[in-house]
């Protein structure tokens, strides 16, 4: 339990990182192309997001992210290479299944709303990437003991 509640604590501060930082970075590089097919459709996209909306997508965004920082607390024994690199070969590999997945979605919608997917998948890059380098900065202060682990001869 003791585990859980430094890992929700950790995703807290990763999630400040992800919509400060990431968000500033998101502002000037992907979000007027990646929205710009949300009024072309909005039978597809709501263009009335309530609070409760933004509410609920926090919950799962917070849900996504600490799947992640559950993934690289178990991949960081077994990961090769100093803390950022570890912690970037793992939520990169959350990036990449994030991609997939928008990729499948991507695949069901008609040509006009496909940009929408493609440039989330940009965005996973980027934020990923924010959040697996804050996650190589903030890991240590929960979890001293695990933080310094370099892996086996045999790691990935």
């Amino acid at each position: 339990m003791k585990t859980i509640l430094k890992l929700a604590g950790l995703v807290v501060l990763l999630n400040v990182v992800r919509y400060t930082v990431g968000g500033f970075i998101e502002g000037f590089t992907i979000m007027e192309p990646m929205h710009r097919p949300l009024p072309l459709f909005p039978e597809a996209f709501d263009q009335d997001f309530s609070s409760t909306d933004f509410m609920i997508s926090l919950g799962y965004n917070y849900a996504m992210w600490f799947v992640a920082a559950v993934v690289f607390h178990l991949l960081n024994p077994v990961l090769k290479g100093s803390l950022w690199v570890r912690s970037l070969k793992s939520y990169l590999l959350m990036a990449a299944f994030f991609c997939a997945l928008a990729a499948i979605y991507m695949n069901h919608y008609v040509a006009g709303i496909r940009p929408f997917y493609y440039w989330s998948m940009v965005d996973a890059l980027i934020v990923f990437t924010v959040v697996a380098l804050a996650n190589a900065l903030l890991y240590p202060v929960f979890f001293r003991d695990r933080a310094g682990v370099q892996g086996r001869e045999d790691a990935v």
